[in-house]
């Protein structure tokens, strides 16, 4: 689908939580006051994937994992879509409403490619 073909709401939802959008394109459809809240709850996610990845014991490194206390990018490039499509569904929550809508997200949007 390209964005030239999404021209409602509900179908860049619909996209965000398939995890068709990256977190960046999402976050500039926000107006700025949801956005920093949208962006928090991303880094929840992206903490739980670190913490999912030092547990398993089986770090990047040989010397260990490098981002004690930090997120790693690793594991979110392994979880690719399923990444995205948290912070989608996160994000849908606050694009549900008007008011939290940048208010030319559909021209910002179609400077984004839809995954």
């Amino acid at each position: 689908m390209r964005p030239a073909d999404i021209d409602k709401p509900e179908q860049v939802m619909a996209c965000a939580i398939k995890g068709r959008l990256t977190k960046h394109a999402l976050a500039s459809l926000l107006s700025p006051e949801p956005r920093r809240g949208f962006l928090d709850a991303c880094g929840v996610i992206e903490k739980s994937y670190t913490d999912a990845c030092a547990a398993a014991k089986d770090p990047c490194l040989e010397s260990g994992c490098s981002c004690v206390g930090d997120v790693c990018l690793q594991p979110l490039l392994r979880a690719s879509t399923e990444y995205h499509s948290r912070c989608g569904a996160e994000w849908a929550k606050l694009f549900a409403e008007r008011g939290n809508r940048d208010g030319s997200w559909e021209v910002t949007l179609a400077a984004y490619d839809v995954l």
